[in-house]
């Protein structure tokens, strides 16, 4: 077989592979659709497979769109909408394929960070918002518990933080500052449920290695509070700060 043969076979095989992974990403996209005309209390907004699709598009601006749209429909505290289960599936397939690359996009909050920091950040926020001091929370306002339902959002929601946990311990040394940071915030925020407890040493250890080789105050204050949370000793019915600096380019 020679050269030009061989090129050519292996672009055939990147295209097939592209070509399957887009057709994954799509199927996802239709499962968020599908469960959010399923919610009754949820509403759809009518360029909603667009704007997702933007979530795996090469352009900043659609990427900037779909983040915009991730952040403000799947969770309203203190509900869980069911269109978050397969929305929290779409963005770990897209946290697996390193999404947008090197891209530094600005997320609705202002932050600067490639696509993957803002997808660990949001993914974080979703840990948070299914755990127990939310649902102390839910039941305060509501008064019942939203876990009443075996099929509730918030149990299936819950049975995905072991995947969540592994999406974030595999950019916990990424080489951007601001995705490492989001990395050890999400994952600190998952190993408090006892499912995920064997991985707070190594949470921990990131959080410490994070604080000791930071020089701005501002970063250690955080990588301090994040690495005190791992402690045995440490109680706290609240997360840590996730937004804890004016955000640079890094």
């Amino acid at each position: 077989m020679d050269a030009a043969t061989v090129i050519g076979s292996s672009m055939l095989c990147h295209h097939a592979a592209v070509a399957e992974e887009q057709a994954d990403l799509s199927a996802m996209v239709e499962d968020i659709v599908r469960a959010g005309q399923a919610e009754e209390y949820w509403w759809a907004d009518p360029d909603m497979r667009a704007l997702l699709h933007g979530l795996a598009a090469d352009d900043p601006q659609s990427i900037e769109m779909g983040l915009s749209y991730l952040w403000g429909s799947f969770v309203e505290y203190p509900n869980v909408f069911r269109p978050a289960v397969p929305a929290v599936q779409y963005v770990l397939a897209l946290l697996d394929r390193k999404a947008a690359g090197e891209t530094v996009i600005r997320s609705p909050d202002g932050r600067l960070r490639p696509l993957r920091g803002h997808l660990l950040t949001w993914l974080s926020d979703v840990a948070d918002a299914v755990g127990d001091v939310r649902e102390r929370e839910f039941v305060e306002l509501a008064g019942y518990s939203p876990l009443e339902s075996p099929t509730s959002a918030w149990h299936a929601v819950r049975q995905l933080r072991p995947q969540m946990y592994e999406a974030a311990a595999a950019y916990l040394d990424d080489p951007h500052l601001g995705a490492r940071q989001e990395a050890i915030t999400v994952a600190v925020v998952l190993v408090r449920v006892p499912e995920l407890a064997v991985h707070r040493q190594r949470i921990a250890a990131a959080a410490r290695a994070f604080l000791e080789a930071r020089t701005d105050p501002v970063r250690r204050r955080w990588a301090d509070e994040a690495f005190r949370e791992l402690s045995p000793t440490y109680v706290a019915d609240q997360p840590v700060e996730t937004q804890p600096e004016p955000d640079r380019m890094h």
